[in-house]
């Protein structure tokens, strides 16, 4: 866990040992990044199958000594949500749609889930039956109308976020996981 303000850096490749200890990149909080995916599986173990990307932002490497240690490499800064919750680890159809009330104070119009989530206000949206989950049974449970069970399973929810789907947009069209 973070302190509310702290960050944890992400790299697109697992990085040499050798660089891990080094003093400029320790300094840069570039030689603990981790792996994104090593990231995942970690959460998955912790009970967190399903952890969402909220936002990204690239790291840049504008010091030379870093670049020409560091600069085979892609890090990026992210805001990751994750519940431990019974969630799957695929978007499943259970026919689960979900009204956000507009009820958190700096969020009146619309609210983000995660990078390809937003719902707006009194608007039904279909969504997967982890996200139905992270919206019913977590902080947010008194902020939206979820209806629908898993009594009926219609196969996978086909989406992904806007880079893996090629919509265009910001990922913002009420389109699931």
């Amino acid at each position: 866990m973070l302190r509310p303000g702290g960050e944890l850096y992400f790299a697109d490749r697992r990085l040499p040992a050798g660089l891990l200890d080094n003093p400029v990149l320790v300094g840069e909080c570039l030689a603990g990044a981790l792996y994104t995916e090593d990231f995942r599986r970690l959460l998955e173990r912790a009970g967190c199958p399903d952890a969402r990307t909220v936002a990204t932002s690239p790291v840049t490497l504008d010091d030379p000594e870093v670049e020409r240690k560091i600069g085979f490499g892609a890090f990026t800064s992210c805001t990751v949500r994750a519940f431990k919750l019974p969630l799957e680890d695929r978007c499943e159809d259970y026919g689960q749609v979900a009204v956000y009330h507009g009820a958190l104070p700096e969020h009146p119009y619309a609210f983000d889930l995660d990078d390809h989530h937003r719902l707006h206000t009194g608007k039904p949206m279909l969504m997967c039956g982890s996200t139905a989950g992270m919206l019913s049974a977590t902080r947010y449970a008194p902020h939206f109308t979820v209806t629908g069970n898993k009594s009926t399973h219609f196969g996978l929810f086909l989406c992904a976020p806007t880079e893996q789907t090629g919509r265009e947009g910001s990922g913002t069209s009420g389109a699931c996981c």
